[in-house]
């Protein structure tokens, strides 16, 4: 069963790639066609979409049979990324960036690996998870000249809306462990910002900024599950 990486054509299970194959090492350089761009549909290309009983029989194999684990290769280029994230993350009012970002990281590379069966991610698949999670980080963060300005958020930059996200969180975790629960509705998380006299203009912008933060976990319509306990 082929699967559209656009890297080196159809890969199948007994397809395996070894990080450090000297032959390989040119696909791998940063000059490399990006991603967004491989997953284009080209012009007169034919698409042949995968029957939806196959898709679900090849993912519960996936799931069930194939564990990998990373290559070398790969834990460096995520631990590079990571420690450069660290770096841009250090005011007190700056978006922490934790280890919980680090074992994203590594659960995406080898979620990358799983989808063509494979037992060892590389460093092609890390690559491919940098290039999402910089995206990711971009639509958040952007200072609008290229870089990442982690004192930004869809919250805004204003010290009363960090203080009210900061307050929220806080709070949230007090609660949790006392009734020890972790996920709420969003009827009860507007509660709570009532009891806090939180007021916010957009408050399901609110606290989806908390979800794309990684404080909070969607876990469904208008459930969300917090991280930060």
């Amino acid at each position: 069963m082929a699967v559209r990486s656009g890297k080196g054509g159809a890969s199948s299970a007994t397809v395996t790639r070894e990080a450090d194959n000297k032959s390989q090492r040119s696909m791998l350089e940063p000059s490399e066609t990006p991603l967004s761009d491989r997953l284009q549909v080209s012009p007169g290309e034919g698409v042949d979409p995968i029957p939806h009983a196959l898709l679900r029989k090849y993912v519960g194999y996936a799931r069930r049979y194939v564990c990998p684990s990373l290559s070398a290769a790969a834990a460096q280029t995520l631990q590079d990324f990571y420690l450069s994230l660290r770096s841009h993350s250090h005011s007190a009012d700056a978006t922490p960036i934790t280890t919980r970002q680090l074992e994203s990281l590594i659960r995406l590379t080898e979620a990358r690996a799983k989808l063509e069966l494979r037992e060892i991610a590389t460093k092609s698949d890390a690559e491919d998870v940098v290039e999402i999670m910089k995206h990711s980080l971009a639509d958040t963060f952007s200072d609008g000249s290229g870089g990442l300005d982690f004192e930004r958020s869809v919250l805004g930059v204003g010290m009363s809306q960090r203080s009210a996200a900061k307050r929220f969180i806080t709070a949230l975790n007090t609660y949790s462990q006392r009734t020890h629960t972790t996920l709420y509705d969003l009827t009860q998380l507007r509660s709570l910002a009532k009891d806090l006299n939180i007021q916010v203009a957009d408050f399901e912008g609110f606290i989806n900024s908390l979800n794309e933060q990684g404080y909070l976990l969607k876990k469904g319509h208008r459930q969300y599950q917090l991280q930060t306990i």
